[in-house]
């Protein structure tokens, strides 16, 4: 029986390897056919049955490829990272890994790794390949983000495919797409769709970019098409068209297409003039007047990999010159792709020939006549570690570019990039004029030029601020509280300020409010009266205090107040009282020469019948008792009560106004964390957003937050992981958002990559 059973065993096992190695068989048939995304599924599936040293170290290898060779380069880093540890022979290793490892801004590591690789002696090209790469580690390491530009995912039309190559068409963005459709057939190379191209609007409404649809007409083939530039003056498109128009041929060439745009569509394509059925040609770019064609191609005689080549023509009917190769500094021995001209002044193109920070560059060369000067990384954030191609502006200030950064929404992903705004705001404070304490709950309202307005309210420090003040523009801002006289309107403007900056005293912006509470039968002193002896004639010092009454009134217009007059006790009591009561009237004179109504003044002379200091003794006391001060005396038809109740619904309100604006603010947390973002608006929080999400998780936190760019960003979950981060997309991805992963220390957003080495630190 126990003989039995051991035979059984042996069979079991036996059967097992041939299995396993069927499998591995069918995996490498896959990998050398090039369907690398089929190929890496089955050798993972496969890879924890492997029990033969060589054959693991062989699998993690060739897994390591497939991502690297379709620019999964997060997952292609894990595995040659396995083959790396356990020693893995192959010759290219070291160097393979330590590509991967600047994708993933290990540039440390990077570096120990191709310095390991000089040392296994590789072929010359080789060589100068680590040389490269080695110089970008060092590059990269002292790069700094440029303060200049910020870029947005555009995960509103971003897919979990590859979205990339935009271009203007007219008032539309075109780009490139191997997202699903309802005729999708999958492309074994990638495990997408094939590429196809798709166009959205801006919409200015909301800021953001409308729902992607397919191209009208012919343009779109059943094999791979992408890549487009548009003439807009002859309504002419070029573009890139792989496998042919039948999907027979073996290679890429580009085509033309003309655009009808009353109907809007795209008439069948033709081949363009120069094409081969020996190498490919792609990624077309016109310059400005449409009679010179950027193009990159394979072409063997080009310096190596692929190279930007150029030809001309002199106009419309004339034939394109023979291309050319645009040569050094533009083209190396490694890739250079997506060329693209915004104007005759400079040429933009993607490479990995040059310096940089891992995968493909985008990089400036700017033209000097008919020569072109050295290529200018154009650094963060247009180029990070991984590959960043395919720039267009679409004015001088703004633009799309695209790239596969990890955290995504897919895999390469268009991004929005604008002139950096400064951000200006405006601080101040509200207290008690004689008290000197804060004023809460007060409500301070900012209006521009424009006439639009928005309003805060005082925290319990007396504290307001205003964010996102627009540049160039005038402002003024005033302070209301139900007990308290409305002060005068402060006025200031943003004008010539480019910096980012607080508007407040410490800046030289006197924003602050010194309220003065209305108080029943309370005499409010008017500082700097004076008068000559014996006479009751202003002086012209008093004027300028006066102009703050007339202020008073024009902002408190409900007020009705009596001009007090008091004297010292230095003069017979009559004379004193006569003498106060003209001083009196003299104001309210001056007060009703500036068009103060006179129903809403009164005067009164007290003479020496209220003196502020009895018994004074010193000049500085009887001046105390000759005194102008004013009272208001229709406290009790000010309704106050009442004006108590609706402030603070007013109050309410606002705060209600700000919550929403300000949404579910993500609260601050130590350490690293991830989240997803499902969508970004430039309206306030809507929570709606968050429905479906709530339903199908409603453990699950939601935050809706303001940024300084003037975005709601709506985020998702906390994850302490980035695997469990990826897991919780692809959940609410099936729900129907384009959700893409952020990383946070301490509250404040990182990159992944920043996360990743913080996590591993």
């Amino acid at each position: 029986m126990k003989y039995s059973k051991h035979i059984l065993f042996i069979v079991f096992c036996f059967g097992f390897q041939i299995v396993m190695s069927q499998s591995l068989r069918k995996a490498d048939v896959e990998f050398e056919n090039k369907n690398y995304m089929v190929a890496a599924k089955m050798y993972e599936q496969v890879f924890p049955k492997i029990k033969d040293k060589d054959e693991i170290l062989e699998t993690a290898y060739k897994i390591g490829e497939c991502y690297r060779l379709i620019n999964r380069y997060n997952k292609a880093n894990t595995w040659y990272k396995k083959a790396v540890d356990r020693r893995y022979k192959e010759n290219d290793v070291q160097f393979k890994y330590a590509l991967t490892l600047m994708m993933a801004e290990e540039y440390k590591l990077a570096d120990k790794m191709l310095k390991q690789y000089m040392n296994t002696r590789p072929s010359e090209e080789l060589k100068e390949m680590a040389k490269l790469k080695m110089k970008s580690c060092s590059f990269a390491l002292k790069s700094t983000d440029s303060a200049r530009f910020t870029a947005r995912n555009l995960q509103e039309i971003n897919t979990r495919a590859n979205d990339f190559a935009p271009t203007t068409v007219k008032e539309k963005i075109v780009f490139t797409s191997s997202r699903y459709t309802r005729d999708s057939v999958t492309y074994r190379i990638t495990g997408d769709g094939f590429e196809n191209l798709y166009e959205t609007r801006f919409d200015r409404e909301t800021e953001l970019f409308t729902k992607a649809d397919l191209l009208n007409g012919a343009i779109n083939s059943d094999i791979n098409n992408g890549t487009l530039v548009f003439d807009p003056k002859r309504n002419i498109g070029y573009f890139m068209q792989c496998n042919g128009l039948s999907g027979k041929d073996k290679n890429c060439n580009i085509y033309v297409s003309e655009f009808n745009e009353q109907d809007n569509i795209w008439i069948r394509p033709e081949i363009f003039q120069h094409n081969s059925k020996e190498y490919s040609s792609g990624h077309p770019a016109l310059s400005p007047d449409g009679n010179t064609l950027y193009f990159v191609s394979n072409n063997p005689e080009g310096l190596g990999g692929t190279d930007i080549w150029v030809c001309s023509r002199s106009d419309d009917n004339a034939s394109w010159s023979k291309p050319e190769n645009l040569g050094e500094p533009i083209n190396t021995f490694l890739d250079e792709m997506f060329p693209y001209m915004f104007d005759n002044s400079a040429l933009y193109f993607s490479s990995n020939g040059h310096i940089g920070y891992g995968g493909l560059d985008i990089y400036l060369a700017e033209r000097n006549d008919s020569v072109f000067n050295e290529p200018e990384n154009m650094q963060k954030p247009f180029n990070s570690s991984a590959d960043d191609f395919g720039i267009v502006f679409v004015n001088g200030r703004s633009g799309l570019f695209s790239s596969n950064k990890i955290g995504g929404v897919g895999q390469d992903d268009l991004y929005y990039f604008a002139a950096r705004g400064v951000h200006i705001s405006a601080a101040g404070r509200v207290t008690n004029n004689e008290t000197g304490k804060a004023v809460e709950n007060t409500l301070v309202i900012l209006t521009d030029h424009t006439g639009i307005s928005d309003t805060v309210t005082t925290d319990e420090d007396g504290k307001y601020q205003f964010n996102l003040l627009k540049q160039e523009m005038g402002y003024y801002m005033v302070s209301v509280k139900d007990d308290y006289l409305n002060p005068q309107k402060r006025t200031f403007s943003t004008n010539g300020i480019n910096q980012d900056i607080i508007l407040s005293s410490a800046n030289g912006y006197d924003l602050d409010f010194a309220l003065t509470r209305i108080e029943k039968g309370k005499e409010y002193n008017i500082k700097n009266i004076y008068y000559d002896l014996d006479k009751y004639f202003l002086r012209p010092e008093s004027v300028t205090e006066l102009d703050n009454v007339i202020n008073i009134l024009n902002n408190n217009p409900e007020i009705c107040i009596q001009i007090n007059s008091h004297t010292d006790v230095r003069a017979p009591d009559n004379y004193n009282v006569v003498l106060s009561n003209n001083r009196a009237k003299s104001v309210v004179d001056y007060l009703v020469s500036k068009e103060i109504d006179t129903a809403r003044l009164s005067w009164q002379g007290w003479g020496e019948t209220k003196l502020a200091i009895p018994n004074a003794q010193t000049e500085e006391e009887h001046q105390a008792n000759r005194r102008t001060t004013f009272t208001i005396v229709n406290y009790e038809q000010l309704h106050l009560g009442e004006k108590a109740v609706f402030h603070q619904q007013t109050v309410e309100r606002v705060e209600k106004q700000q919550a929403q604006k300000r949404g579910v603010e993500e609260p601050t947390i130590n350490g690293v964390y991830f989240r997803l973002q499902i969508a970004a608006a430039h309206k306030p929080c809507n929570t709606k957003i968050f429905a479906k999400i709530k339903d199908a998780f409603p453990e699950t936190e939601t935050y809706c937050s303001r940024y300084p760019d003037s975005f709601y960003k709506y985020t998702v979950g906390y994850f302490l992981f980035l695997d469990q981060a990826e897991a919780m997309k692809s959940k609410i991805d099936a729900l129907g958002y384009n959700s893409f992963i952020v990383a946070y220390k301490n509250g404040q957003r990182i990159t992944i990559n920043e996360a990743l080495k913080e996590i591993k630190n």
